[in-house]
C-alpha cells in the first residue's frame, strides 16, 4: 500500500493567558466517529500559503477573526491517519495569532464546541499528547 501526504495549518490563538481550542465531532479519518479536542486547523486549498489557510481555518472552525503575530510557524506536528484504508502522513503547521474580533462569525459544523481556557483546562482537555507538547512548549512549562 502507497502512503499518501497530507499538509494541514492551524492556529495557537492566544487572549489574556488563555487559548482557544476547539472540539471536532469526528477524528482525522473518516473511519473515526469519536469527537476529540485540539487547536483549530484544516487542510491547505490549492495553491494556498500555510499562513492564509491557518488564518482562514481558525475563523471558519471557530468565528474567530485572528491574525498572525509572526509569519513563522511555532510548531509542526507530524502524525499518520488512514483515509479510505491507505496511509497517509499528516503536517500541520501551526501559527501563533492574536484575536482581532471573537465571535464575528458562526463556527462551522464540524466543531462540536469552542472553548477559550487556561492552560490547566486546556491541558486536561486536549485529547492528544502531541497537542499537549505544544502547549506546554507555548506556555513555557
Amino acid at each position: 500500500m502507497n502512503s499518501g501526504v497530507d499538509f494541514a495549518a492551524g492556529g495557537i490563538v492566544l487572549l489574556e493567558q488563555k487559548i482557544l481550542i476547539v472540539k471536532n465531532k469526528r477524528g482525522d479519518s473518516p473511519e473515526d466517529g469519536v469527537s476529540w479536542w485540539g487547536y483549530p486547523k484544516g487542510h491547505m486549498e490549492e495553491g494556498e500559503k500555510p499562513a492564509d489557510a491557518a488564518i482562514r481555518e481558525v475563523f471558519e472552525e471557530t468565528g474567530f477573526e485572528v491574525k498572525l503575530k509572526s509569519n513563522k510557524p511555532i510548531a509542526e506536528s507530524r502524525y499518520e491517519i488512514s483515509r479510505d484504508g491507505e496511509k497517509v502522513q499528516k503536517t500541520v503547521w501551526f501559527y501563533e495569532m492574536e484575536v482581532i474580533e471573537s465571535f464575528k462569525n458562526e463556527p462551522d459544523d464540524e466543531i462540536e464546541e469552542i472553548a477559550l481556557v487556561d492552560f490547566d483546562t486546556a491541558f486536561d482537555l486536549l485529547t492528544h499528547e502531541e497537542d499537549k507538547k505544544i502547549l506546554k512548549y507555548v506556555f513555557n512549562k
